[in-house]
């Protein structure tokens, strides 16, 4: 009967997560959309191609502060649904920015506006999904708002470089502006029949136990090992499977495909397989599976298994962001989901350039084949972190909004 009352939940509160799910779409969109068209964009401003670069560094450096500070200041005064909604304004606000800036340095503080907006949407996006569901459907509710962002890295990207290409940079900064207000106006509707508490009490005066901070730094600490395990392939993954595998130039495109569709993969059977089998079940899992897929990638077995095996590593890293994030807000206290939720974000940031800067150096010293080694190094540095995050408090869930 439980069960059942579980399941009705979620189905009432399908539709507003899925208006979440395309928030985190026009975020992830954002965010990676310089993949595309940076190119398109130095040359209009006479820059080399490396300026591109900074575009995304700016977004994640902004992004990865703000992110926990903007839950340090505004959740217990503005609810987590009014963070979203304005963190899309500010989003649209930047993109709108970003194609009439006349010069690099207006682009870079629209990218800086894109990211503010971004840093408010993504944790508070996740404290709604968790307060939408059940507790036996948490994690399922939260793969269904981040297949947004894994979607945009699929679709998003390549369709805003299609857009590049057919409107212009400028063009489709302003196309992805306007996917962005129509994604608020349907969160507003979604959200409107849903019942919203005060705005400003969470479950009164509660602090952190010593055991809990403990367990809490321990997840982050296995989210920032296992993406930056996986950016340490993914960095300079082209080189990889050219020079050490022997794929096809020409091939990328496609094999870059296959690795968005397994993320994808991952990311919808994650939810379901944690409300089947238990949360720890699948985290371990998932750490398993990148282990022996990385290790494989040791032995030269030639192109056709290398993106195998690398899909499998996208499958096992898409597979554990639902169940990390379902297991962090079951040990801290409700009022400090969106806190924590928000440091889970810098984490991944953390880990995303502690990977990319591993790779560059092992790259540089000992070329693509020591990638293999350096990411089991980091792997091995999650695995002792997941065996420090001890389950913590089991606080209520609120209803507030």
């Amino acid at each position: 009967m439980s069960d059942t009352k579980d399941q009705d939940l979620l189905e009432k509160s399908a539709p507003a997560l899925w208006a979440l799910s395309l928030c985190m779409f026009t975020v992830g969109t954002s965010s990676l959309i310089v993949l595309g068209i940076g190119q398109e964009v130095t040359n209009s401003f006479s820059l080399p191609p490396g300026a591109a670069g900074w575009l995304m560094t700016v977004f994640a450096g902004i992004f990865a502060v703000s992110a926990p500070m903007a839950q340090l200041f505004f959740a217990r005064r503005i609810s987590q649904l009014k963070l979203v909604c304005t963190g899309l304004l500010l989003l649209a606000a930047g993109l709108l920015w970003a194609s009439l800036a006349a010069g690099y340095s207006g682009l870079l503080g629209a990218r800086a506006c894109m990211a503010l907006g971004g840093a408010l949407i993504a944790p508070a996006s996740a404290a709604l999904a968790v307060r939408l569901s059940s507790p036996g459907y948490k994690t399922h509710a939260l793969a269904i708002v981040f297949a947004g962002f894994t979607l945009a890295s699929v679709v998003g990207v390549p369709l805003g470089t299609w857009l590049g290409i057919t409107l212009g940079w400028r063009g489709t900064m302003a196309a992805i502006a306007c996917l962005t207000l129509i994604a608020l106006a349907i969160v507003m509707v979604c959200f409107r029949s849903l019942r919203q508490g005060n705005v400003a009490d969470h479950d009164g005066k509660v602090s952190l136990q010593r055991s809990t901070r403990i367990a809490a730094i321990a997840i982050l600490a296995t989210n920032a090992g296992v993406l930056g395990t996986q950016f340490t392939i993914y960095a300079v993954m082209a080189a990889l499977l050219v020079e050490d595998f022997g794929l096809a130039s020409n091939a990328l495109p496609l094999a870059m495909l296959f690795f968005g569709i397994a993320g994808v993969a991952g990311n919808m059977v994650s939810g379901i397989w944690a409300d089947r089998v238990g949360v720890p079940a699948v985290i371990w899992f998932s750490l398993a599976g990148l282990g022996l897929m990385i290790a494989l990638l040791l032995v030269d077995l030639g192109p056709v298994f290398a993106c195998s095996l690398l899909a499998g590593c996208a499958f096992c890293g898409t597979l554990f962001t639902a169940p990390q994030q379902s297991r962090l807000t079951t040990v801290v206290p409700v009022r400090f989901h969106g806190l924590a939720l928000a440091l889970n974000t810098s984490a991944s940031y953390i880990g995303i350039a502690a990977g990319s800067t591993a790779a560059s150096l092992l790259y540089a010293a000992f070329g693509a084949g020591a990638l293999p080694a350096g990411a089991l190094a980091l792997l091995a540095l999650a695995v002792v972190s997941n065996l420090g995050a001890n389950s913590g408090a089991h606080p209520a869930s609120s209803s507030r909004l």
